[in-house]
């Protein structure tokens, strides 16, 4: 038993969405010499790498990022889904009708795109697969254990596809009657190196900011 990451560490070549500004970290303080310190100036945007989406990312007055309490980032029945896709390629409800979900609380999408990640940074950020809205209401209005879904694309826009996109996230994050709690979206994360029978739980560690809607997270994976 023990923890693998399922997030990518965050570096200057990391891939991030289009139109954000690329990651820069800056050695300020340096030991030369033998003498001194080492200190370094991090300049990211805060939807950068592996990272965590919460309901103020679209819906005016949502939850934050900072606003959520560790438990609340604890997933005990984690449930990973293969559903490859290709490029522009949106997961569909008949990709999803059939199966059995059980008791899971987080959903995570393996689309198979994660191999673009390193090798083709551009197909990776403007091809990516994305979710339909349909995926999104359905899971929200059946499946009310669920608590957060992930995937394995820089997000869950399809770049190509951006209206869809937004209407991805609002359907995640509104706030219906008719639907359980409001999800939290992970975005760019790694899955290859995950099976569902080694998998116990997740834990979901955003880089605490006051303020801000969404953060860069780690993603700890407990297995057997």
């Amino acid at each position: 038993m023990g923890y693998i990451t399922l997030s990518y560490a965050l570096e200057e070549t990391s891939p991030v969405h289009i139109g954000l500004k690329e990651p820069e970290m800056v050695h300020n303080n340096q030991i030369i010499d033998g003498k001194g310190y080492n200190t370094y100036l991090i300049n990211v945007e805060n939807h950068s790498g592996t990272h965590v989406d919460a309901p103020g990312h679209f819906v005016e007055g949502g939850k934050i990022i900072s606003e959520y309490q560790p438990d609340e980032l604890v997933f005990n029945n984690p449930l990973i889904v293969d559903i490859p896709k290709g490029p522009n390629e949106l997961v569909k409800i008949w990709d999803i009708s059939k199966m059995d979900f059980n008791d899971a609380d987080c959903i995570l999408f393996r689309t198979g795109f994660e191999k673009f990640h390193s090798d083709d940074p551009e197909e990776y950020l403007t091809q990516n697969p994305g979710m339909s809205p349909e995926v999104i209401y359905f899971i929200r209005k059946n499946l009310k254990n669920v608590r957060c879904i992930g995937i394995d694309c820089v997000s869950m826009s399809s770049y190509q596809n951006p209206k869809s996109g937004e209407e991805v996230h609002v359907n995640a994050f509104k706030k219906s009657k008719d639907f359980g709690e409001p999800l939290l979206l992970v975005e760019d994360m790694k899955l290859s190196n995950v099976q569902n029978e080694d998998l116990e739980s997740i834990i979901v560690v955003p880089w605490q900011i006051k303020g801000i809607d969404s953060a860069p997270c780690t993603v700890l994976a407990k297995v057997k």
